[in-house]
């Protein structure tokens, strides 16, 4: 099925997604981790994990603390792909990187439009999409346009399974 990325909803709706692809049109829901090695094994997969809503206090203000956290969680997936054989890039680490250390204060963590432009290059060059089903990543615009992007220029999606565990 090919579609415009414009033609996907706004805000992320897993279950029109999983009703437009259904199994064998690019998109796996609910695959465990020994698939996901096998499919993606010397294939370089773009990381897609939940951010933006994760890291800011409950007035909206980026949080270094919470960016931490989750930048350590999509390490520990990174780290087990990479363990298998997976060269995943994770746009969350290097964006992390960037952001903890700039002490000049360049970069607006919470700039979507920026960092979706710096993720492009990354995601389409990638042969693949692997998203953990990890706290908030149902509710990630980021994630959500990752995998429209991704069907929509033919790449696989790989949502791994509830519960799995890096």
């Amino acid at each position: 099925m090919r579609l415009a990325e414009a033609e996907f909803p706004e805000d992320p709706d897993w279950d029109w997604l999983r009703h437009t692809f259904p199994a064998g049109t690019g998109l796996r829901f609910g695959v465990g981790l020994c698939d996901v090695i096998g499919q993606c094994t010397g294939r370089l997969a773009y990381l897609a994990t939940p951010y933006s809503k994760l890291v800011v206090d409950d007035d909206g203000r980026w949080q270094a603390d919470l960016s931490r956290i989750h930048e350590a969680r999509a390490s520990r997936w990174a780290r087990a792909l990479a363990l298998d054989g997976i060269t995943a890039i994770s746009p969350i680490l290097m964006a992390c990187g960037i952001c903890h250390a700039d002490l000049e204060g360049y970069f607006d963590p919470l700039d979507n439009g920026f960092w979706a432009a710096w993720c492009q290059p990354l995601l389409r060059r990638s042969d693949t999409v692997i998203i953990p089903q990890m706290y908030g990543w149902q509710d990630s615009r980021g994630v959500w346009r990752e995998a429209c992007h991704a069907l929509c220029h033919n790449q696989p999606v790989f949502v791994i399974e509830e519960g799995a565990m890096p």
